[in-house]
Protein backbone atom coordinates (compact mmCIF):
# COMPACT_ATOMS: atom_id res chain seq x y z
CA UNK A 1 0.00 0.00 0.00
CA UNK A 2 1.20 3.46 -0.60
CA UNK A 3 2.13 6.38 1.48
CA UNK A 4 2.22 10.04 1.81
CA UNK A 5 2.91 12.29 4.16
CA UNK A 6 1.59 16.08 4.50
CA UNK A 7 3.82 18.60 5.70
CA UNK A 8 3.01 21.92 7.04
CA UNK A 9 -0.74 21.60 8.19
CA UNK A 10 -1.70 24.75 9.84
CA UNK A 11 -2.01 23.53 13.90
CA UNK A 12 -5.99 24.66 13.89
CA UNK A 13 -6.35 22.15 11.07
CA UNK A 14 -4.20 19.26 13.01
CA UNK A 15 -6.48 19.78 16.25
CA UNK A 16 -9.59 19.75 14.37
CA UNK A 17 -8.45 16.29 12.96
CA UNK A 18 -7.48 15.13 16.14
CA UNK A 19 -10.72 16.04 17.65
CA UNK A 20 -12.59 14.30 14.81
CA UNK A 21 -10.41 11.25 15.01
CA UNK A 22 -11.39 10.90 18.39
CA UNK A 23 -14.88 11.49 17.91
CA UNK A 24 -15.32 9.00 15.45
CA UNK A 25 -13.15 6.69 17.24
CA UNK A 26 -10.56 6.67 14.52
CA UNK A 27 -6.77 7.05 14.42
CA UNK A 28 -5.29 10.47 12.80
CA UNK A 29 -4.61 8.65 9.59
CA UNK A 30 -7.97 6.75 9.11
CA UNK A 31 -9.58 10.22 9.99
CA UNK A 32 -7.62 11.91 7.37
CA UNK A 33 -8.17 8.38 4.76
CA UNK A 34 -11.85 8.81 5.59
CA UNK A 35 -12.43 12.40 4.87
CA UNK A 36 -10.12 12.07 1.72
CA UNK A 37 -12.69 9.41 0.53
CA UNK A 38 -15.76 11.27 1.08
CA UNK A 39 -14.59 14.14 -0.87
CA UNK A 40 -13.99 12.06 -3.86
CA UNK A 41 -17.52 10.57 -3.24
CA UNK A 42 -19.14 14.07 -2.90
CA UNK A 43 -17.33 15.05 -6.10
CA UNK A 44 -18.63 12.18 -8.24
CA UNK A 45 -22.35 12.58 -6.84
CA UNK A 46 -22.19 15.89 -8.06
CA UNK A 47 -20.57 15.29 -11.13
CA UNK A 48 -23.31 12.67 -12.02
CA UNK A 49 -25.99 15.14 -11.29
CA UNK A 50 -24.32 17.56 -13.36
CA UNK A 51 -24.13 15.00 -16.23
CA UNK A 52 -27.78 13.93 -15.51
CA UNK A 53 -28.86 17.39 -16.28
CA UNK A 54 -27.15 17.92 -19.30
CA UNK A 55 -28.42 14.83 -20.90
CA UNK A 56 -31.89 15.97 -19.68
CA UNK A 57 -31.58 19.41 -21.01
CA UNK A 58 -30.17 18.05 -24.55
CA UNK A 59 -33.15 15.37 -24.37
CA UNK A 60 -35.53 18.26 -24.41
CA UNK A 61 -34.44 20.04 -27.12
CA UNK A 62 -35.64 17.13 -29.34
CA UNK A 63 -34.28 15.24 -31.87
CA UNK A 64 -35.35 17.81 -34.79
CA UNK A 65 -33.32 20.42 -33.46
CA UNK A 66 -30.07 19.16 -31.74
CA UNK A 67 -28.19 21.47 -29.67
CA UNK A 68 -25.45 23.22 -31.20
CA UNK A 69 -22.02 23.82 -30.03
CA UNK A 70 -22.58 27.29 -28.61
CA UNK A 71 -25.91 26.63 -26.75
CA UNK A 72 -24.00 23.02 -25.36
CA UNK A 73 -21.23 25.56 -24.30
CA UNK A 74 -23.81 27.55 -22.33
CA UNK A 75 -25.94 25.02 -20.97
CA UNK A 76 -22.58 23.68 -19.51
CA UNK A 77 -21.70 27.37 -18.02
CA UNK A 78 -24.85 27.62 -16.40
CA UNK A 79 -24.64 24.21 -14.68
CA UNK A 80 -21.02 25.00 -13.53
CA UNK A 81 -21.79 28.20 -12.62
CA UNK A 82 -20.97 29.08 -8.86
CA UNK A 83 -24.42 29.30 -7.28
CA UNK A 84 -24.85 32.86 -5.05
CA UNK A 85 -26.25 32.70 -1.79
Amino acid sequence: MASITIKDIPEELHGQLKREAEANFRSLNQEVLARVERTFEIDAALNTKRDQKWIEEALASGLATPLTEKEMDAIRDRVLKPKSK
